[in-house]
């Protein structure tokens, strides 16, 4: 995900009363409510500190739930969704070497996803990520992402930094970098091997207060965050200003718990539960529902369509993110290109924060059926989408490294990552790929 600068304060990545307002207000838009007198008076306000009172006036007032002729079920509790689903079903998983082969694939899959779309995730929207990586004779993307250092600025780079292209380029790549993606991963099975299966929301906020740099959370993680520190209770800390609660940021955190229970999409979305709720609500929690159970049936599923049908019986089929997977869906069962799919999707959610669960949701969905299986084509669509990049093409690294297996991912995304990556997470410095492997398997076993 992206980080929060002074400048892109002014955007609405901050709790302070302009982002507050700035990223509201299409919060509202986006579940029915007409908003156009509130954005009125936010007009001409600015974000220096000599507006606050009037913005906060403006917060006041803009509706946080949905209306109430609103279509769509919007509510958040592990109740109220399990009540909206069917009956779910258990595929016995692979066992012994096979098994080992898929968890392993989850894990470098994961790396290697995020390590492609890392670099082109500030500012290389879809038709600025073709142009540039076609300038580039790179695309469709068949490896790495290829970058001259010496033209960072030219080329359209997010110069920051702390952010080293030279570890992300083509030709470049000695092991994994730093990145929230894989810190939550790290951090979910952290929190699975200490508190178990009675695991709870509590001990998730505990485990990101003593184990996550302040700094190295974004968006709804730290409005979160902040709320757990200012001691707002903990049922209330993912909704008091928090205008990011339908963001991506829970989506991210799904895959260990698609990883631990193979086959099992229900229980893997109703772990996942747990952990959303924490900082996110309504589609947000949807969201990383629905990516745990797509990556638990990556290891039993036929085939991509498949995959993805199996994923929609584990969120409410009356929600925005569910009628947008359908969508994706329906194109590709009607042989439109992914490219006419990309662009359906991108003119569905124009104006929407690049960031979103439901947007995004859709690309992951789109690379995953015109992937078609193919881990190289899977992680490369999920970049070319032109949003959260580095965090969907994680999940997409995740399901396709499961679904291939390890044996099956192309040597080229394997070999440069060394067997290692890094993590913020307390503790947890230095990571080795082949450890991760084995205490997820162990946590696996003892889950069962």
């Amino acid at each position: 995900m992206e980080y929060i600068s002074d400048t892109e304060r002014q955007f609405g990545m901050s709790q302070e009363p302009f982002g507050l307002v700035i990223s509201e207000l299409p919060q509202a838009e986006e579940t029915g409510h007409d908003v156009s007198e509130l954005r009125a008076k936010f007009a001409g306000l600015s974000a220096t500190g000599a507006d606050d009172a009037a913005l906060l006036e403006i917060y006041a007032e803009i509706p946080l739930a949905p209306p109430a002729d609103w279509p769509y079920f919007e509510k958040s509790s592990l109740d109220a969704i399990v009540s909206e689903l069917p009956a779910a079903e258990v595929t016995s998983p692979p066992y012994g070497d096979a098994l080992r082969d898929k968890i392993r694939g989850a894990w470098y899959g994961r790396v290697a996803g995020n390590m492609l779309g890392k670099p082109v995730e500030h500012g290389f929207q879809r038709p600025v990520l073709k142009a540039y990586l076609e300038s580039k004779s790179a695309y469709p993307l068949e490896d790495y992402v290829p970058i001259d250092s010496d033209r960072l600025s030219e080329d359209g780079f997010f110069a920051a930094e702390w952010m080293s292209y030279d570890k992300l380029r083509r030709g470049g790549i000695q092991g994994g970098v730093r990145d929230d993606d894989v810190d939550y991963t790290v951090l979910g099975l952290h929190l699975l091997e200490t508190y178990g299966k009675d695991f709870t929301t509590y001990d998730v906020a505990r485990e990101w207060l003593l184990r996550l740099p302040l700094q190295q959370t974004y968006t709804a993680e730290r409005a979160t965050y902040n709320n757990l520190v200012r001691e707002v209770p903990l049922d209330d800390a993912g909704e008091f200003q928090n205008p990011f609660r339908e963001w991506i940021g829970a989506l991210i955190r799904a895959d260990i718990f698609g990883f631990v229970f193979p086959g099992d999409p229900r229980r893997a979305a109703e772990f996942a539960h747990r952990d959303a709720i924490l900082s996110h609500r309504a589609n947000g929690v949807y969201g990383e529902m629905w990516a745990a159970a797509l990556i638990s049936s990556a290891f039993t599923a036929k085939s991509p369509e498949a995959s993805i049908q199996e994923s929609l019986l584990h969120i409410p089929a009356r929600s925005r993110l569910a009628e947008e997977i359908r969508r994706v869906a329906d194109d590709f069962a009607a042989g439109k290109s992914w490219e006419s799919a990309a662009d359906a999707l991108d003119e569905r959610y124009e104006g929407m924060s690049w960031v979103h669960t439901i947007n995004n949701a859709g690309a992951l969905a789109a690379a995953i059926l015109w992937g078609k299986g193919d881990f190289t084509r899977t992680i490369a669509l999920s970049v070319q989408a032109g949003l959260d990049s580095d965090s969907i093409g994680a999940s997409a690294g995740s399901w396709a490294g499961i679904y291939n297996g390890f044996n099956a991912i192309p040597s080229h995304w394997v070999e440069p990552l060394n067997g290692r990556t890094v993590s913020a997470v307390f503790g947890y410095g230095e990571i080795v790929l082949e450890e991760q492997v084995d205490r997820t398997l162990k946590v696996m076993k003892d889950l069962s």
